[in-house]
């Protein structure tokens, strides 16, 4: 049974993660697709949780952040949206900067 704080401690652990339905190899809806596509073009590594490995990851995902919808981006501990807003970011180029920050603080510590 996923909690909250299994679910912060996912999101602290990795630079990247995306809590979506499927996995990195084997999305399972479109939107999720689009994430992992946007999330692979960074050339960085990355981690997605299937939110239909056990049915109370969703629930303890959606109690952490307060967001109803999947799939939820993180960059650095922060959700930053569903695909919408990273295919938005990425095109402003606003996620690749906050991208390389975040990888260029976890090398400094």
């Amino acid at each position: 049974m996923w909690t909250s704080e299994q679910v912060k401690n996912v999101i602290e652990s990795n630079t990247l993660v995306i809590f979506g339905k499927g996995t990195k190899f084997e999305p399972m809806c479109g939107f999720t697709a689009r994430a992992i596509e946007i999330y692979n073009s960074l050339g960085k590594p990355f981690e997605v949780v299937n939110i239909f490995a056990d049915e109370s990851i969703r629930g303890a995902l959606t109690g952490y952040t307060n967001w109803p919808t999947t799939p939820q981006c993180f960059v650095n501990g922060e959700m930053i949206g569903g695909s919408d807003i990273v295919a938005e970011m990425l095109s402003n180029g606003d996620l690749q900067t906050k991208v390389d920050a975040a990888f260029a603080g976890a090398e400094q510590g």
